[in-house]
């Protein structure tokens, strides 16, 4: 079989339609690393030798398409995905790092690209024939950095050439095949004996070891805290019903966990105080649900 893609000097796929002649195309063969010469003859495919004359390599699609996924995205150092899970905002955004690193260990892991802005670190894994399984998602929670993982099994199945503008743009551009590994979605399950969203009593018995009562004025409120995900949480109960909770120690689950209460049943995030606040009749589903979710001993 005919090889038509080779490496460059430093180290980047590209075609034979790319290179000039002869050994001037600089290049090294994709599978075993000898150096190359483009044949760029009139009567012959056109298509990259072994300088040495020995036999052609067999070269992977696969393995092809997952290093020039890499290269793309450490080049434009930008790609476009999803809305994070249980994000208010539904829509796909353009993601812009400063810098990409090529299998870059980060403690246990060794993930495929590691995206950098000026705060963050983002993992990338490039999935074409292997992905993510149970053993590599164990080591992404336990490092608990946002990991994306793109599927690319369709670019096999198209007419597509590679390396292509056409492959560059679908690896960067499309969304559908893109999945957030980290964070997870938070799926909820149905409390037990909320029927009725809409039910106006609050729930009887709630955590004790703090519960602390205003003096009787419009504004008056008692407070309780929990236990959530070994964290705290502070829940200022007001007497127009209204609900205010707030993570004492920032904790992006329960966040993520807040704000998805809050675009289902309403509500509103103040800067001021850090907390969500929610309103009748919402607010008790709320406070029930994080009566369920304590894990504070009891007394």
């Amino acid at each position: 079989m005919l090889m038509t893609i080779a490496v460059n000097k430093n180290d980047q796929l590209v075609s034979i339609k790319q290179v000039e002649r002869g050994l001037k195309c600089d290049c090294f063969c994709f599978e075993c690393g000898e150096p190359v010469v483009a044949k760029k003859g009139e009567k012959n495919e056109h298509h990259f030798a072994h300088s040495s004359n020995k036999e052609s390599c067999n070269i992977n699609p696969e393995s092809i398409l997952h290093k020039f996924a890499k290269q793309v995205i450490v080049e434009e150092k930008r790609i476009t995905l999803p809305a994070l899970p249980n994000s208010q905002n539904k829509s796909s955004k353009v993601w812009q790092f400063t810098k990409v690193i090529p299998e870059q260990s980060v403690g246990s892991f060794r993930p495929d690209l590691v995206a950098c802005d000026e705060h963050d670190l983002m993992f990338i894994e490039i999935a074409v024939t292997s992905f993510i399984d149970s053993d590599k998602f164990e080591l992404i929670k336990n490092h608990s950095i946002q990991t994306i993982e793109i599927d690319l099994r369709e670019l096999l199945t198209q007419d597509i050439e590679l390396p292509s503008e056409e492959a560059r743009a679908y690896i960067l551009n499309e969304v559908n095949n893109k999945r957030w590994i980290y964070p997870e979605p938070i799926v909820f399950e149905p409390v037990v004996g909320v029927k009725n969203p809409t039910v106006t009593t609050m729930p009887q018995s709630l955590p004790v070891q703090l519960m602390v009562e205003s003096k009787a004025t419009k504004n008056s409120f008692t407070k309780y805290r929990f236990t959530i995900m070994g964290m705290w949480v502070d829940v200022w109960a007001f007497a127009d019903g209204g609900l205010s909770v707030k993570c004492v120690h920032y904790h992006p689950e329960i966040v993520a966990m807040l704000k998805s209460w809050k675009n289902e049943g309403g509500g509103n995030y103040s800067q001021k105080f850090k907390s969500w606040r929610y309103s009748l009749p919402f607010a008790n589903v709320v406070l029930q649900r994080l009566q369920q979710l304590d894990t504070t001993p009891k007394a």
